[in-house]
């Protein structure tokens, strides 16, 4: 099979990334009903096991308790899912050259024909790394290949999980297009799909072959790019140097060491972290409107709360205070403590941080500018001593 472009697009994408991370790190969950979401009391994530008995996301768990015996139902493992994903990208770039993230568990990859020529074939390059993943880290990604960017993400969902799908011919990717709804498509939010489906727009192989004139006069650039893409037009960014600013969230954890249920122990550990994740956030020029805490008890059961913030803010104060409240609620004196962690949600960066009629955001937007100053400052000193 020939190849005519200059390079194809790899896409990578973990298969129930959050349990199969879980799954990999501790074997007696293979084959069990896993669930990741215990410290937000929802289902977040799941295993192909539970998955079959019809549990979907957003689900309560207590709820779940009750009509599932056989549950494992975990909280989350960011920094596990991070090693993970860091370990998997390694792998990628042992494979080729340039790596973009998309998300933890997702990623593109630019395969060069130099690339294909030394595996054999496209097909053996892919079912080499994806081997590799598999058997170094005990996870399992479904990958897509194509001409574009859009296109190999198309291909990466069509045979879940688990699964290799090559997009290398017309025909290929006509058939991948009709086989794909038009909801189920990269990039196709709620706000737009209402207004594809007027068009009589039912699947992407409709979306790619529609007029391109008509998608330009109704649409704007994301959307008309992604007609480019799925029609093999290859014009997305391809970036290998993400931007850190753009993640949504920041987390710091501590595991105390005996367990305890002094409070003061707590709050101070609580603190350190809240102090750790807030300079972290204000290192990226970031900002928090929602936070959320969890306690690991000395028996593996685990709680904790959330809040919405009234404003955006980076300042370790002023989340203390509304976790302390919260703490307070949720401490049992009897209850030992193993572990805590503190966690900045929905992270907006600081000039787009929206504003308010009164100005309080304002006001506080200009404080934090003064912290990120004085935090270079501390930071130069440490460095010069």
């Amino acid at each position: 099979m020939s190849v005519n472009s200059p390079h194809l697009y790899l896409h990578a994408d973990g298969d129930s990334f959050f349990a199969s991370c879980e799954i990999a790190h501790n074997p007696s969950y293979k084959g069990k009903a896993v669930i990741v979401g215990e410290d937000r009391g929802i289902v977040v994530a799941m295993s192909y096991e539970a998955k079959m008995l019809g549990i979907t996301r957003g689900m309560p768990l207590f709820k779940l308790k009750k009509q599932f015996s056989n549950l494992v139902i975990l909280p989350h493992n960011f920094e596990l899912y991070k090693k993970i994903s860091h370990q998997v990208y390694d792998i990628l770039l042992s494979y080729v050259r340039d790596v973009e993230v998309y998300s933890i568990d997702e990623c593109f990859a630019r395969i060069t024909l130099a690339d294909i020529r030394h595996a054999g074939s496209v097909k053996k390059f892919v079912e080499d790394i994806k081997k590799e993943i598999e058997d170094t880290l005990g996870v399992t990604y479904s990958f897509g290949v194509a001409q574009t960017k859009a296109l190999a993400k198309t291909a990466s969902k069509l045979h879940k999980p688990n699964g290799v799908t090559l997009l290398l011919t017309p025909l290929e990717e006509e058939q991948a297009l009709k086989k794909t709804n038009i909801k189920d498509v990269w990039g196709i939010g709620r706000r737009t799909l209402p207004r594809l489906l007027l068009m009589g727009i039912k699947t992407a192989y409709d979306f790619a072959h529609y007029s391109q004139e008509l998608i330009e006069t109704h649409f704007t650039e994301p959307i008309i790019l992604l007609q480019k893409e799925l029609s093999g037009q290859s014009c997305m960014a391809f970036d290998t140097d993400p931007d850190p600013r753009d993640q949504k969230s920041i987390q710091s954890t501590a595991t105390f060491k005996p367990s305890s249920n002094d409070f003061q122990i707590i709050f101070a550990e609580l603190s350190e972290n809240i102090e750790h994740a807030c300079q972290q956030a204000r290192r990226l020029s970031l900002m928090t409107n929602f936070i959320s805490f969890y306690l690991k008890t000395a028996k593996f059961t685990y709680h904790g709360k959330e809040q919405a913030l009234p404003y955006y803010t980076s300042d370790p104060t002023v989340i203390l205070n509304t976790v302390e409240t919260l703490l307070v609620k949720e401490y049992i004196p009897s209850e030992k403590i193993r572990a805590i962690g503190i966690t900045l949600h929905n992270l907006h960066r600081v000039e787009a941080v929206p504003r308010d009629l009164f100005g309080k955001q304002d006001s506080l937007v200009q404080t934090e500018q003064v912290e990120i100053v004085a935090d270079q400052i501390r930071q130069s000193l440490v460095i010069n001593i």
